[in-house]
């Protein structure tokens, strides 16, 4: 008997070893994981604003594995915004959505895995959703932004350019004024340079989003994607947006997907006709080009069910908050006769860029756009904050560059009272590493 409580009692400790062992490794193997990610973090750093603006814009090199990268950026959304994970209310669609995107989007599945690994989680817990690193709030009001492409037999460079305004509200994404302590929806935006061994190299402007988070941004390859929300369908159509357990991808996932994956715009349309997409929040459509001077507008028709292909071959192509599909004259974009009641915006644009007979040089574009920047004021007795033009980009995909200048913040204006004076960063300038030149 009392060898027989011995011989259990050896089998005990030999197990708990065992357990510690393992315990240990699985520690310094987690430790391993972590050091290899943050190591991933080439370059970390504000680059226009600061704590007494609006906005404190970073941008931050990434280069590894997927793996590596999705747990770099767990890291900083974990110690920077105290993100967490979202517990998944259906882990049936959990499941089904972590599938189809380790079938259709392998890229982000590793990217996902690191998420769990930062976390200390599995990736088939389907109790929570990895598919993201959402801060500090996620889109959820209208937008006022604009999109130009211009093709290479228009400008004066003989090279293709984007020219993009994003607008969007100073405050919550409800559009209200931000309550004491609470950042406002869009004040922390990122420029990702990311690097992956698997998948293109890109350059984008982030938020909402660390993991997928893309509003607009270039790959290695040129092509060039941008989001606009599409303001007529909302206020027109009921949505029914679908938050974030869906199987598929949602609008700021699909232009990573794009970047990631896709080299032109052929590519680009294959990948967007393939793949099933979601609205989170808002109805959205996309410009797309690449440096061989294509370039088209995806759309969805107001029930998500026929999806719509618009270019402008040879041409400037526009867009901005409605939807170009019902209102096409043939298979071109509207005129401005025909978009005059529904987007004054689209039109002030257009017969701009028609009243020029010269070649478009950089500053005409940026001047053209500046006459649709986000500058009024709301009613003083609303509580809707301000909307400005948070950040405007110029991309020339065949060179790999791109231009960004900020929205900083407001200032009185003594010459015009009624109006405040809006300061902006200068451009800042950026050349995505290992793109391809055309020169």
């Amino acid at each position: 008997m009392v060898n027989r409580v011995l011989y259990r009692a050896k089998l005990f400790r030999g197990a708990l070893f065992f357990v510690l062992v393992l315990g240990l490794m699985a520690g310094a193997a987690r430790a391993q994981d972590l050091a290899k990610a943050k190591k991933a973090i080439v370059e970390d750093k504000v680059v226009a604003g600061g704590p007494k603006d609006f906005m404190e814009a970073r941008y931050l090199i990434l280069k590894g594995s997927n793996e590596e990268i999705g747990m770099a950026l767990a890291l900083i959304a974990k110690e920077r915004f105290a993100c967490k994970l979202i517990p998944s209310p259906d882990p049936l669609r959990a499941r089904v959505q972590r599938r189809f995107i380790e079938k259709n989007y392998p890229i982000l599945f590793d990217r996902m895995r690191g998420v769990a690994g930062a976390f200390g989680g599995k990736l088939d817990d389907d109790s929570h959703n990895f598919t993201g690193l959402h801060y500090p709030n996620f889109i959820g009001a209208g937008a006022g932004c604009s999109v130009m492409y211009f093709p290479p037999g228009v400008t004066s460079t003989k090279k293709g350019i984007i020219s993009r305004d994003y607008d969007f509200t100073t405050g919550t994404f409800r559009g209200a004024k931000p309550k004491d302590g609470e950042l406002p929806c869009t004040s922390r935006p990122y420029i990702i340079e990311m690097h992956p061994e698997r998948g293109y190299s890109s350059i984008a402007l982030c938020s909402y989003d660390l993991l997928g988070g893309v509003l607009d941004g270039m790959n290695s390859e040129g092509l060039t994607v941008a989001l606009l929300a599409d303001d007529e369908l909302a206020s027109k159509f009921k949505m029914e947006p679908a938050g974030f357990d869906t199987a598929g991808l949602g609008a700021l996932q699909t232009q990573r997907m794009l970047l990631d994956t896709c080299a032109n715009v052929e590519e680009a349309k294959e990948a967007l006709l393939s793949t099933k997409q979601y609205y989170e929040a808002i109805p959205v459509h996309y410009i797309i080009a690449d440096r061989h001077g294509s370039a088209f507008v995806w759309e969805y028709s107001h029930a998500h069910n026929k999806e719509y292909i618009i270019e402008n071959p040879g041409k400037p192509l526009v867009t901005t908050n409605f939807s170009l599909h019902r209102y096409l004259e043939g298979k071109r974009p509207p005129s401005t006769e025909t978009a005059k009641k529904v987007c004054p915006r689209y039109c002030k644009l257009c017969d701009k860029i028609a009243a020029n007979p010269d070649k478009l040089t950089l500053d005409f574009i940026k001047e053209t756009h500046k006459l649709v920047d986000a500058v009024g004021n709301p009613p003083k007795t609303t509580q809707r904050a301000l909307g400005r033009t948070l950040w405007h980009t110029l991309y020339v995909p065949e060179d790999g560059t791109m231009q960004v200048s900020f929205y900083l913040r407001d200032e009185p204006n003594p010459d015009d009272p009624a109006r405040p004076r809006i300061v902006r960063s200068e451009y800042l300038e950026y050349t995505l590493k290992n793109a391809k030149s055309s020169k």
